[in-house]
């Protein structure tokens, strides 16, 4: 089974436990709303914070958004509570659940598991996603292993700023993209960069890239972009309503990508009926990797024209 594609150019966090952030989120431009339960939310918080989370699953209009939250890490006491009570009571209205701090494929396959059960014994007939964020040096050691760790897979997110936590790597403390980048021979980023992203295509997943964390530099904002778009990536986060609309602009397939894409996959359906077993565009063969490729940026297309009609 093909992962499912969403689109995932802008991707917004919000603590459900700030009411005024969350009203503002759904005002913006953002693609994916991800309600959070993890980092931004005090421990003696977690437990309202999780009936936050069903309320505005069950309640909001998202108008047409990617429906999202991320549990607590999979080595926390708060995981398996967020799964159930939030899966149980809003398991219908949601489209993914994020994991953070994913070491190992295990932790996948237990929240894999863990939400089959849920959605039988609760008759529900859309099937939650899942994406397995890349934020430790073991993340990235095994980032393989995991985008291939479950068919509930659709993404993996880079967290730029626990990974350099965990390599213990000078910071200035700005959170994401853009912290001591000036003092480094290149972009030091690029190979944790490019090893996440080889992992999420070969599994056929999508690669979200970490935020830029000076919301008040947008030339910064759109050299990251461009840097992450040429690396294969589809979607950045963001940690200010003011990078939505670069994030959006880079992150956007060009129409003459969108028209090859087009007629790719145009060729490929009559291929298949005349049952071609090659197949050439504009004197150059396609193969497999290039029609998935055309897929994706062609339900990207018809996700944007959708949102934007």
């Amino acid at each position: 089974m093909e992962p499912t594609i969403r689109l995932r150019r802008s991707i917004i966090s919000v603590p459900v436990n700030r009411e005024k952030m969350v009203n503002k989120a759904f005002s913006l431009d953002a693609d994916m709303i991800m309600l959070d339960l993890e980092d931004s939310v005090p421990v003696q918080e977690k437990e309202e914070a999780r009936k936050r989370v069903v309320e505005i699953f069950r309640e909001r209009d998202w108008k047409g958004k990617v429906r999202s939250f991320r549990i607590n890490g999979m080595d926390t006491p708060f995981a398996y509570r967020d799964i159930i009570d939030v899966v149980e009571q809003a398991g219908e209205f949601i489209d993914v659940l994020v994991v953070p701090k994913v070491n190992e494929a295990a932790e996948v396959k237990a929240v894999d598991y863990m939400l089959t059960q849920i959605e039988a014994r609760m008759g529900f007939k859309n099937r939650v996603g899942i994406e397995a964020s890349i934020e430790t040096a073991a993340g990235m050691l095994r980032a393989g292993e995991i985008a291939f760790s479950s068919p509930r897979l659709e993404a993996l997110p880079f967290g730029v700023a626990d990974y350099g936590a965990s390599l213990t790597v000078l910071s200035k403390g700005i959170s994401g993209h853009g912290d001591m980048e000036d003092f480094y021979p290149g972009h030091r980023w690029h190979f944790p960069l490019s090893r996440m992203a080889m992992a999420a295509k070969a599994a056929g997943l999508a690669a979200i890239d970490a935020p830029f964390g000076d919301y008040k530099d947008p030339e910064g904002l759109r050299r990251s972009c461009l840097m992450s778009a040429a690396l294969g990536y589809d979607g950045k986060w963001v940690i200010h309503p003011d990078q939505i609309s670069i994030v959006n602009e880079i992150f956007t397939p060009s129409l003459e990508d969108v028209e090859r894409s087009q007629r790719i996959l145009e060729a490929y359906g009559q291929a298949q009926q005349e049952g071609c077993g090659s197949l050439a565009i504009d004197g150059k063969m396609v193969d497999a990797a290039s029609i998935r490729v055309a897929r994706t940026i062609y339900s990207q297309w018809e996700a944007i024209s959708k949102r934007a009609g």
